[in-house]
Formats: structure tokens, sequence, C-alpha cells
């Protein structure tokens, strides 16, 4: 995906897309956690109901354009569950 597929704002440059509002809460949750400023553009079509259709269901999490790479790594990375969170085998 080009620069120009993922879309500039002005300064701030869109790090992912998802149809989904959640997804992109949490991807600005993690990327603010790590010091990020980040915007959150939902450009999804509400009226209900709509057939699934990409062009009407897109979520932007934007950061500035100076700080993209770091952020498109930081969510490349992923994070382990703590100890606490994983599931007992019986």
């Amino acid at each position: 995906m080009s620069a120009s597929d993922r879309g500039s704002h002005g300064d701030w440059d869109a790090v992912l897309e998802t149809s989904q509002l959640y997804e992109a809460e949490l991807a600005a949750l993690r990327l603010r956690e790590a010091g990020l400023d980040v915007r959150v553009i939902d450009q999804a079509y509400h009226q209900e109901p709509v057939p699934f259709v990409r062009a009407l269901s897109l979520v932007r999490v934007l950061v500035p354009s100076g700080r993209a790479a770091e952020a498109r790594a930081l969510l490349a990375e992923g994070l382990e569950l703590p100890e606490e969170a994983e599931s007992e085998e019986t």
C-alpha cells in the first residue's frame, strides 16, 4: 500500500485503516501509550441497514507525518499477553 493509498491529511499520515471503530481505538490507545499524538477519523457510513462496502466503512488512525514510520513499527510488533492473562490447560 503506497502512502497515497493510506492517505495523507495535511501533516498527518494514516498508519492504519480498518472497517471497525473499536480496532482503530485499540490501535490508537497503543500508540498513545508510546507517546504519539493520534487522531481517529471515522469515515464510515452509519445508516442501517447497509451492506458491507469497504468504501462505506472506513476508519483511519492518523499520526504526525514525521512519526508515521515509528507508529507503523509499533503496530506491527504487537504485544504479548501478561502471564496472568494466559489460560491454564487442564
